[in-house]
């Protein structure tokens, strides 16, 4: 069972309940600036993760592959209409500047979804049994969701689905092909997943607007990818 897993998403979960129950009791000066020290949080847990890498030209020739593919399929887009569509038959109201509500909606999603350090967490526990990557950074969850929230209201708890559903998947696969990675791979794995979480800390902390979905293909193609530049690195 993926312990550490379920335990991340209730803390993501009980954080949003909290967040969107008192969210017209927290004042904008308050949530500003914990939305940027969170958003600095993920910049520095991405930098820590990068700094892992076994070689640079996979991981930068991921990034690049991957955003290229997320830009031809539309990815954004593509998840924006499917979360539109969801609040439409659930009945949630959006608040305030729409465009803004779903770019900040999107940017949490993959955070709790898909972010280096959660991916790694489960894998970690699904190879070694290890929980305390995923531990640790459920306590920064519970926190982090109960800020989101206050901005996001009850729609957020929503991203607990998409995001047990992933890391999931992530720990049951971890043992499917943990005898076929090497160190290295799974080095150059992380340091992707580094980037990409650098990049949501630049959209959260309002840095700069980056479309992340689109990123997301980066993951998938980061093994291969290590793999192959491998026989000539």
């Amino acid at each position: 069972m993926p312990v550490s897993v379920l335990i991340d998403c209730m803390c993501v979960l009980l954080g949003g309940i909290i967040g969107a129950t008192f969210k017209d009791r927290v004042h904008e000066r308050v949530k500003e600036p914990l939305n940027v020290i969170f958003g600095i949080c993920a910049i520095g847990i991405g930098i820590y993760s990068f700094i892992k890498l076994h070689a640079l030209p996979p991981v930068i020739l991921s990034l690049v592959m991957g955003a290229m593919i997320g830009e031809l399929l539309d990815l954004d887009a593509k998840v924006r209409r499917f979360f539109l569509r969801v609040f439409d038959r659930l009945n949630f109201k959006i608040h305030g500047d729409h465009d803004q509500y779903m770019n900040f909606y999107v940017v949490v999603a993959v955070t709790f979804c898909a972010s280096g350090t959660n991916i790694f967490g489960a894998m970690s526990e699904g190879i070694t049994g290890d929980m305390n990557i995923l531990l640790s950074k459920a306590a920064m969850d519970l926190f982090a969701g109960a800020i989101f929230a206050s901005t996001l209201g009850y729609a957020m708890n929503l991203i607990v689905v998409p995001q047990f559903l992933i890391l999931s998947a992530c720990f049951y696969l971890a043992r499917f092909i943990m005898h076929f990675i090497t160190a290295e791979m799974f080095a150059d794995f992380l340091a992707v997943g580094g980037l990409l979480t650098f990049a949501l800390g630049l959209s959260i902390a309002r840095i700069k607007a980056i479309n992340a979905v689109n990123l997301l293909p980066a993951l998938l193609i980061a093994m291969p990818v290590s793999y192959l530049l491998g026989f000539f690195l």
